[in-house]
């Protein structure tokens, strides 16, 4: 029983106190000008449609390829992509999505995307038609200062980035 007072003593002390800083601040220069209003760790795309799909008959599958800048070798290494497809008024889904017997997939490389609809059973699939998709593609360092977040899912990322556009706003 002492060692298990002993034990709640030494933890109420480290949790009770804490480290401070001590000694003389360090020397600042001017500050500098106020930089573009934004997040250098998060790229989100406007809403985009895709309507013009290639069939694949090998594979049974249509696909869509897209180039995009924003996905770097970084990125591709570190970082994370994100592909939604709406439904209705935009209710956003994260990809891989199945609906039915309908998935819709994709993968990303240095450099761009592409996005897959195929069956489950891996029958021709029908024509998808008109498909909205957002993409968001988040920088390491945002990934790693948000470990909690469920990058899978629309409402909680975007959360996650306008509480890190804020901080941005709030520190210049």
């Amino acid at each position: 029983m002492k060692r298990f007072f002993l034990f709640l003593l030494v933890a109420s002390t480290f949790v009770f106190t804490g480290c401070t800083k001590t000694g003389p601040p360090g020397p600042q220069g001017p500050q500098g000008p106020q930089g573009p209003q934004g997040n250098a760790n998060v790229i989100a795309s406007d809403p985009f449609t895709v309507s013009n799909w290639t069939y694949e008959a090998g594979i049974n599958m249509y696909t869509a390829t897209f180039n995009s800048s924003d996905i770097t070798t970084d990125i591709v290494d570190f970082g994370v992509v994100s592909l939604f497809k709406a439904y209705g008024n935009y209710e956003w889904t994260p990809l891989p999505d199945v609906n039915g017997n309908i998935a819709t997939v994709f993968n990303f490389f240095d450099g761009g995307f592409k996005i897959y609809v195929q069956t489950v059973d891996g029958s021709v699939p029908p024509l998808p038609g008109t498909v909205t998709f957002r993409l968001v593609v988040i920088s390491s360092a945002l990934r790693q200062a948000n470990p909690d977040t469920d990058w899978n899912n629309y409402k909680a990322a975007m959360g996650a980035i306008e509480k890190s556009r804020q901080v941005n706003t709030s520190a210049g």
